[in-house]
Parts: C-alpha cells; structure tokens; sequence
C-alpha cells in the first residue's frame, strides 16, 4: 500500500469518525432524543463512555506518532505541546494530557490495548505508570504480569485497581516498596503555606499516609459536628463546595486545638500562649466601615497580611487574638488585652453560665469565642452582663453576615438575621 493510499485511509476514517458524530448530534436535538426511553438512554450514556475511552486510547496513539514525528517543528514549533496549543484552544496543561497518553501508550501496552477496547479508562492506566514511576525496582516484574493486571482492571474502578495494585506489589517484593516509601518520605512529605498577595492563604503539600488518614478522619469528623450543628437551627444554610465545608472543619479543628489543655495543649510560643496580632489604627477599630486595613503581624512583629477594618474588628472579641492599637501617627497607642479582650477568669464564668455551649438557639457547639453583646466600638462594657458565648460559626455570622444580638444572657437573648426574623435563646437551666 502507498504512502498516498494510507494518508487516503485515514482521512477516510476521520470522516467517518466525524460523520457518526455528526449524526448522534442531530439525534440528541431532534425527535429521537425526545421519544427515546429512558432506558435507551441510560443504555447509550454507558456506550458512550466506552466510546470517550477508544478515542482517548486512539488520541494516545496520534500522539505518540505526532511526538516522535516532524509535523511540529516543521511547522515552526520546539515542542508537540506548544504546536498544538496554538492549533486548538486547550490549555498548556491540557496538550500536555493529551501528549502523555501517548507516552503511556507505550510504556504499558496491554494496558493500552485494553484502553482501545473501553474496558480500562485513563485513571487504570495513570496508576499503572505511577507504579512504574515510584517503583522502578519492580518495573520489570510489572511488566511481566501486565495483561493480568489489564484483565484485572477491567473489572474495578481506578481507586480500587490502585489498592490492588500496591497489594500485588508488596506480593512482589515488599522491601522494594518500603525502600521506595522511605525515599519518597524524606524527598516529598511536605507541607506549604504561603501568603497570597490578598492575604489569603494557600495550603498545600503530601502527608504521609498515616498524617494524611488522621487528617482526612479530623476532618469528617469536623464535617459531622457541623452538620450536627447546622441541622439544630431553623436557619437556611446554602449550598456549598466540600471544599468549603473543609475550610470550616479545618477551623473547627484549630479551635479544639487552641482550646485544648493539659497533655493536648499547644506549646507556647516564647512563655506565652501562641497569639495572633494585628496592627490596625484606632480609628479603623471605631468606626464602621472604616477602609484602612488591620495587619496581622508574624512572631517578631512584622506586618504581613492585611485584614479589612471590619475583620480586625470581629477578630477583636477572641481572646487567642491582640489587637494592636496605633494612633494618627502610627505610635502604639493601646493593647486591646487590658481594655478590650475577655479576661481568663470572665470568660470562664461565662463558660460556666452557658454550660459550655454556643448560645444560639439548637447550637450544640463548645463556646470558641466570647462576643460583645453591644460592641465595645459602641460603648459596650466588658462586664459578664454583656458578653455571651458563642462557637467561631456564629461569632462570625454576627460580625460578618448581618445578623444581631441583643437582649441579657442572664435572661433571654434574641438572633436576628438579615430578613428581620429572630430566634431566642433562653439561658441553660441551672439544675
């Protein structure tokens, strides 16, 4: 066959290629798709994620081909990435998806062929080359059974075809995975947390596998109180990411942790209990809606992240934080501790007069923070009379959400959100 007919061949194919999609797209808008049953449906939503895998599988193989060929370059480009990034609209790291699957496509060639089949996906074959990648000691071996893990795959999802596949590997040779366990500790664990230029804070690194468990179960946990937390009020609550909801569970956590005593309390920083400062001008702290920023300050004193006004204002209620007043000229003028802060003994009366808990109605989280009833800004005192308990969850949801609070802890307060409807918390009977 020539070179001319082979080229014929695949512009054939492609068209081809094209023309059944072309087709299926007529039918998904047109009278088919109404009129089809949902099992029928069903039934082609599961072909075409076999479909997805065979043109994923074929892709590797144009890449491969375009990768060790001379299309890119001669058309001016240094990489296969680079050139087609400028000819379709993906991302960089989106060419460079489609590239590697040609790099697995041939490193792990059973694998592939059951990737051209639909029976394995992308993930079966990215945990095949991670093994490969992290234990080159048993590449070899890998290689030698790959069509029975291919066959194995088939059957399991990605994450259950990893499990089995690290158990086939301490099968293999155990001390060749602890070796490379152990390398991979003192080259990888990690944990990174830095500063972004708004002053938000971007976590992010690799745990070993015990740390990483004792958080993922840390933070299910938090997930669960706070659920718990939020099912016992008549509040909305909105949707939100996992993610999100992380965030919370991660705070929750810290909170225990600050709160802790005995063997589970924090070290202290310098004979001290750890404390966050901020730097924010008397004005700011008075006035609402005050634009200059508060400045959380690092250990030895340097301004390093900016928080708005309001936020230096709520961060002034809790006691495991120092607000540091300047004057007009930038002169430290007070330290709200002596004036501001909930003294230890106060706060714990008032721990004591809440039984422990939040004092929002159906809350049933440990009070994390003590809250102004009438704001100190405004005039309110730091007497026991106007200071009542509340978890982080709802001393932020006063100070930054719209809500408010009013009424005697020794009496009965009142919640108020932002449509005007309230709740009321009766003090804890004193039986």
């Amino acid at each position: 066959m020539s070179t001319a007919t082979t080229y014929r061949s695949l512009a054939t194919a492609r068209d081809q290629v094209r023309a059944a999609l072309d087709a299926m797209a007529t039918a998904l808008a047109g009278d088919e798709f109404a009129w089809a049953s949902d099992g029928e449906v069903a039934d082609t939503l599961l072909e075409f994620v076999g479909f997805q895998r065979r043109l994923d599988a074929m892709s590797g193989d144009l890449s491969a081909r375009v990768s060790g060929g001379t299309a890119f370059s001669g058309a001016g480009f240094r990489t296969a990435a680079a050139w087609l990034r400028a000819r379709t609209n993906e991302s960089f790291a989106g060419a460079r998806r489609i590239l590697d699957a040609g790099d697995w496509a041939i490193a792990v060639p059973q694998m592939a062929h059951a990737w051209r089949r639909g029976l394995v996906g992308r993930g079966h074959l990215a945990a095949l080359i991670e093994a490969h990648q992290r234990y080159p000691r048993l590449s070899a071996e890998l290689t030698l059974i790959e069509k029975q893990l291919a066959d194995i795959a088939a059957d399991l999802d990605p994450r259950t075809f990893q499990r089995t596949l690290m158990a086939k590997l301490h099968e293999i040779d155990p001390d060749a995975v602890d070796d490379a366990e152990s390398k991979r500790r003192r080259r990888d664990i990690g944990l990174h947390v830095s500063t972004l230029l708004d002053g938000f804070v971007k976590v992010d690194g690799v745990l070993s596998p015990e740390l990483g468990q004792h958080l993922i179960n840390s933070l299910a946990s938090a997930r669960d109180a706070i659920r718990v937390r939020d099912d016992q009020t008549d509040a909305p609550q909105p949707d939100r990411r996992l993610s999100q909801i992380n965030a919370d569970a991660l705070q929750y956590i810290l909170d225990a942790a600050t709160s802790a005593t005995g063997e589970g309390k924090l070290p202290d920083i310098g004979g001290s209990r750890p404390v966050v400062q901020i730097l924010v001008d008397s004005e700011s702290l008075i006035t609402e809606g005050a634009a200059a920023p508060g400045w959380i300050t690092s250990l030895t004193g340097t301004a390093v992240t900016p928080v708005s006004a309001a936020t230096a204002r709520r961060l002034a209620c809790d006691s495991v934080r120092q607000i540091l007043l300047l004057d007009p000229r930038g002169h430290l003028d007070a330290i709200s501790r002596f004036e501001r802060t909930v003294p230890t003994p106060m706060r714990r009366a008032i721990t004591l007069r809440e039984h422990g808990f939040c004092r929002f109605p159906g809350c049933a989280s440990a009070i994390r923070e003590v809250h102004h009833i009438v704001f100190w800004e405004h005039g309110g005192s730091t007497t026991t009379d106007n200071l009542v308990g509340l978890c982080s969850h709802h001393h932020h949801l006063i100070h930054d959400k719209g809500w408010s609070l009013s009424g005697d802890p020794n009496q009965r307060l009142t919640f108020t959100d932002p449509r005007q409807r309230q709740w009321h918390a009766d003090p804890p009977d004193r039986d």
